[in-house]
């Protein structure tokens, strides 16, 4: 093994050999080549150097042949050596620690990248010198995978963005197409066959609005433009529209809607209410209840319905983004899992909140509480 652990280097470059304390610097050594990090000493008075092996090897250069007193001023890239620098100054001055992030050149060629540090006692300066290369390797690789995934992201947003613009048109003349079947004195048959497409237009405009929200959402771009406007009247139009759709699957759905105002966004809480609304006769067994009411603090919006139910360990996964209960076998064919988690999503963004209860196989109460301002 080397002996030669720890040496001394003096100003002129004259190097010296201290074996003191063999097991200790043995340690000391296999330590400093783990981490790949070095020590090294400045005696202000007597203006010697003491540099350990691993400083040497961080330079790149042979402890036993290289006795020149400004391997920092000599291998540190021009443009990182006022770093280092400024840093002794501040140390010496304000004799308080520094670190810094600087870039070596080492013997074969290779850019090193270090992270250093200082402290002051007495007449002497001392300090570490590591070798991060590896750590900054991989941030570069995280920043660039980060940046691709962004570009990524982008993409899908505009595809989404496309996609739901060009497939609404489809949708609306599909809609206008089973209005006039249902005009044209349809049979038993054919009004249950109309009623399916019906239902299954409604799941489909129901997943182009989340899967738009979604992307907007997901780029911080859905802002809420505050306005004052009834309330109920709102609530009283999303329920006459959710009759017409639960009548046809005989769904039972209430409504006790008071006169109340208040100042928040008309759309966002639109897109809020169908999401919730749809759940409700989607999931249902006969019955559907909207309900509002308001106290000092808050506004606050009721969808209930007695459906299956949700099971306690679920009450927090239902709000992320594509999940769906497995208790719910034709879960599938319903939806994508996106639309509680675009709730609460846009529920935050309206400075409001989102409750859930619910024991499985009785009912479910989803409870909005708004500000009567945002």
């Amino acid at each position: 093994m080397n002996r030669q652990l720890f040496s001394l280097q003096t100003v002129d470059g004259t190097c010296v050999d201290t074996d003191n304390h063999l097991s200790v610097l043995q340690r000391m050594s296999f330590a400093e080549k783990l981490a790949k990090l070095g020590y090294w000493e400045l005696d202000i008075k007597a203006k010697r150097f003491y540099w350990s092996a691993e400083m040497y090897q961080i330079f790149g250069v042979d402890v036993n042949k290289y006795n020149n007193k400004n391997l920092f001023r000599e291998q540190i890239l021009p443009d990182d050596l006022h770093i280092y620098k400024e840093k002794i100054v501040d140390l010496l001055k304000y004799r308080k620690s520094v670190e810094g992030e600087i870039r070596i050149r080492h013997t074969s060629g290779n850019v090193v990248y270090c992270k250093f540090t200082a402290g002051i006692k007495g007449n002497r300066i001392a300090g570490t010198l590591q070798n991060v290369s590896d750590w900054v390797n991989q941030r570069k690789s995280i920043k660039e995978a980060h940046e691709k995934a962004e570009k990524a992201c982008l993409a899908k947003s505009y595809f989404l963005a496309q996609a739901s613009h060009d497939l609404r048109q489809p949708l609306q003349a599909l809609q206008m197409f089973t209005d006039a079947l249902e005009n044209s004195n349809p049979s038993p048959e054919q009004i249950s066959l109309i009623q399916k497409i019906d239902a299954s237009v409604e799941n489909f405009k129901l997943l182009l609005d989340n899967l738009l929200d979604l992307s907007k959402l997901d780029f911080d771009k859905v802002t809420y433009e505050a306005q004052n406007f009834n309330l109920s009247l709102l609530l009283q139009r999303m329920c006459t529209e959710y009759k017409m759709i639960a009548a046809k699957r005989d769904i039972c759905i209430r409504c006790r809607i008071p006169l109340v105002w208040i100042c928040s966004d008309y759309f966002l809480l639109e897109r809020i209410l169908r999401n919730l609304l749809s759940n409700a006769v989607k999931y249902t067994k006969n019955k559907v209840i909207l309900t509002c009411e308001e106290n000092d603090k808050h506004i606050i919006i009721r969808v209930i319905d007695n459906g299956i139910g949700i099971k306690n360990s679920e009450h927090c996964q239902v709000f992320d983004e594509f999940y769906q209960s497995r208790d719910m076998p034709d879960n599938r064919t319903k939806g994508a899992g996106i639309g509680l988690s675009i709730v609460k999503k846009l529920t935050n963004i309206l400075k409001g909140t989102i409750t859930l209860r619910s024991v499985p196989q009785k009912y479910t109460v989803f409870s909005i509480y708004l500000p009567h301002k945002i």
